[in-house]
């Protein structure tokens, strides 16, 4: 099934290519070439923290719909070997227009709907489609016609900001997607058939279901291989007093925390906010370490099992089906973050593992780790909005990253069981986690 729904995937998109735009800075791109003649051409710019590949749904529905498509990765993003700063990253949108047609339709979401919100000022544009822009200082559009797009559980300030986009020139229409989320116009098959009609694309032919089905049947047949190829026994039931347990994480997050206010360890990463977050489970972690009783005894055999799950997950479920929704290789500018970031990991993950993963019935550990995580969320937050409000860019990921934490306890808890160690347990979630972070957050 796996290897059925990878034929398939790969049947379903449309011609493309990639390489690098030799402008300044070089931007790396995406280009979807349609099976006829082109109807025009649109540049599509991701937002922050991701990269070209998670536009991949829009632009290869733009694609089937008659266009030819140019996805570039802005500065510190994906595979752009360049720093971030919005100054250069409106540099390359610019210098990007230049090479592939100055009359090209755009196409922004997020910081790149901002970015090209801000472009407009001067620069005119024959169509412009922003989904979620953030707000940001504005003067007047400049488009022969703009479409505008939010969700209505978007953000809060990006739901009250696209009135008055709408009011800021002619010919600007506003949507707002119902049940849509900020990420929603990027990836929900029928406002991407929408976006494409509204472009004058033949949105009928756009095949976003059939890409977001096959790509699941990949996820999940990947998993079942997974789980296959690691058989477990129970853990060792352990006397875990839950509340204390609690008590001890709500410890470790408030001194995390009051300590970011005054320092953030790892800034040093140069990553943009995100070295915030990787610091916060640093410092949670040694928190929690401190408190911590057991002793562990490192198994040479349980290890290479681990480091070997860890491959697994990477390759499969990040370089093969996650490659067709986010940036998942590490170029030259990141290799270097991934043995900090695994380690800046590690000793949360092992708390996790002696404490939290040794409470039976199943269910109580089950619960437990889903309110670990939701504290994990709710202090990140509480640290950006009232302690360190410049990295407050974090309140739009931080949601994704409680999800990401719990998948990583449930395939965390599979290499457990199987290899009955908790440090070669920790070990395997702190390499999947440290290459994640190491490929999706944005360098300095």
């Amino acid at each position: 099934m796996f290897l059925l729904a990878w034929a398939e995937v790969f049947a379903l998109e449309p011609q493309r290519e990639s390489g690098i735009l030799q402008i300044s800075p070089p931007t790396p791109y995406l280009r979807y070439v349609p099976a006829n003649g082109p109807r025009g051409q649109v540049l599509v710019v991701h937002g922050l923290d991701v990269s070209k590949e998670v536009m991949q749904f829009i632009s290869a529905a733009l694609a089937d719909g008659g266009f030819e498509v140019y996805a570039i990765d802005l500065p510190g993003h994906g595979d752009s070997t360049a720093p971030f700063d919005t100054a250069l990253a409106e540099q390359a949108i610019r210098n990007a227009l230049a090479q592939i047609g100055d009359d090209s339709v755009v196409l922004g979401h997020s910081l790149g709907a901002g970015l090209l919100l801000d472009l407009s000022g001067d620069h005119y544009f024959s169509a412009m489609v922003l989904l979620s822009p953030p707000p940001i200082p504005m003067g007047d559009i400049r488009a022969k016609r703009t479409l505008v797009i939010s969700g209505a559980f978007d953000v809060g300030r990006i739901r009250e900001f696209t009135p008055m986009v709408t009011n800021a020139g002619q010919n600007i229409e506003s949507w707002q997607l119902a049940w849509g989320g900020h990420s929603s116009s990027i990836f929900n098959p029928i406002h991407i058939q929408h976006i494409v009609d509204w472009l004058g694309g033949d949105g009928g032919k756009t095949r976003t279901l059939a890409r977001l089905i096959w790509i699941t049947v990949m996820f999940i047949s990947g998993a079942v291989v997974g789980i296959g190829l690691m058989p477990g026994r129970d853990l060792q039931e352990k006397p875990v007093f839950i509340p204390t347990a609690l008590v001890r994480y709500v410890a470790a997050c408030c001194v995390a925390i009051l300590i970011l206010k005054v320092i953030a360890p790892l800034a040093w990463l140069h990553l943009f906010a995100t070295d915030y977050l990787v610091s916060f489970l640093l410092l949670t972690g040694l928190g929690l370490w401190v408190q911590q009783r057991d002793s562990l005894r490192l198994s040479p055999a349980a290890i290479l099992k681990a480091s070997a799950a860890a491959a697994f997950v990477i390759v499969v479920f990040g370089l093969i089906a996650g490659s067709h929704v986010l940036h998942i290789t590490l170029s030259n500018r990141r290799w270097w973050r991934l043995p900090w970031l695994t380690l800046a990991g590690l000793p949360l993950l092992i708390s996790d593992e002696l404490t939290i993963r040794a409470i039976y019935p199943r269910w109580k550990s089950i619960g437990v780790a889903l309110i670990t995580r939701a504290l994990l969320w709710a202090f990140l937050l509480i640290g950006v909005l009232l302690l360190n409000r410049h990295d407050a860019f974090l309140v739009l990921i931080a949601h994704l990253m409680a999800l990401f934490w719990i998948l990583l306890w449930f395939a965390t808890g599979v290499v457990h069981r199987h290899t009955q160690d908790p440090f070669a347990a920790a070990l395997f979630a702190s390499l999947v986690q440290g290459w994640a972070f190491a490929a999706w957050f944005v360098t300095m």
